[in-house]
């Protein structure tokens, strides 16, 4: 089935999976911070990780041709992004900012990477392309019709993680020769290494019983750090990026069904309002 898929749609796919895998991940940093300071998840979820890339290579590109990749300083950059935008989520999140008020900043980062690719890879956006991100755009200012009323820290922390995102988007596509699995092995072998030199004296061992936390979490960021990366390289960014907003419908899920957030009617429209221009993009590259 995938094989009769242009590459438009395995794209479409690929980050659909990526935002579903960094949505869970995200519910995961949330609950284990209540029980762990920032750079223990970060560090433990990167460190395994880089164990599932390494499991998994024989699969996606396999090891040996992984490591032959003539682009480490990209695979670095994009580590040192991804550690960035790890940290600052996972300090605004535990610190009580609920998951829907993150992705309102978040889903900023459609737009910005969309723009930000015209220009660097000269990439032509049709007019009904802009019509279907600004319908799922809408949905999002429709789900949080009250605004953001006051800038705290958290607000602040969500707002510098975009920035990284936005970077983390747009170095995916020169990584196009490379390996899947190399889109998230590299990044979580570079994170890992930088925070085992910057905070090992910080570092606690978790408890046993949030291991199988931990492992998930663990396994939904590489999904994410790849899939993402994946649908970014063989697919245009204004095609790809809209897909983020699906991230907030599975937020909205997970922040009822894990920490009781209940969403109002204008949630579930602007929810509504997200997966009807998901679809429409889909259908429009059929």
């Amino acid at each position: 089935m995938l094989k009769s898929l242009s590459n438009t749609q395995k794209g479409i796919l690929a980050a659909f999976a990526g935002f579903t895998g960094f949505a869970f991940a995200d519910a995961c940093s949330k609950w284990l911070g209540a029980h762990y300071e920032s750079i223990n998840i970060i560090f433990w979820v990167y460190y395994l990780a880089m164990f599932f890339g390494l499991a998994l290579s024989p699969f996606l590109g396999g090891f040996k041709q992984t490591l032959k990749t003539t682009k480490l300083h990209l695979h670095i950059l994009r580590g040192a992004c991804a550690m960035a935008v790890g940290i600052l989520i996972v300090t605004a999140l535990s610190q009580g900012m609920q998951l829907a008020t993150m992705y309102t900043i978040l889903f900023l980062a459609p737009f910005l990477t969309t723009i930000a690719a015209m220009p660097i890879f000269k990439e032509r956006v049709p007019p009904r392309d802009w019509i279907i991100i600004a319908i799922g755009f809408s949905g999002i200012i429709v789900a949080f019709h009250d605004g953001l009323t006051t800038i705290t820290p958290e607000i602040i922390y969500v707002l510098q993680a975009l920035v990284f995102i936005v970077f983390l988007g747009l170095l995916a596509r020169p990584l196009g020769n490379e390996t899947i699995i190399s889109l998230s092995l590299f990044p979580s072998i570079t994170i890992a290494v930088l925070m085992s030199v910057m905070f090992w004296g910080d570092i606690e061992l978790p408890q046993m019983i949030h291991w199988p936390i931990f492992i998930f979490n663990s396994f939904c960021v590489m999904l994410g750090l790849s899939g993402i990366a994946y649908g970014y390289r063989i697919a245009p960014y204004s095609i790809v990026a809209p897909v983020h907003y699906s991230q907030m419908v599975i937020a909205l899920i997970l922040g009822y069904c894990i920490f009781g957030d209940l969403p109002d009617i204008w949630m579930l429209v602007g929810a509504g309002i997200i997966i009807a221009s998901g679809i429409m993009m889909v259908r429009n590259k059929e």
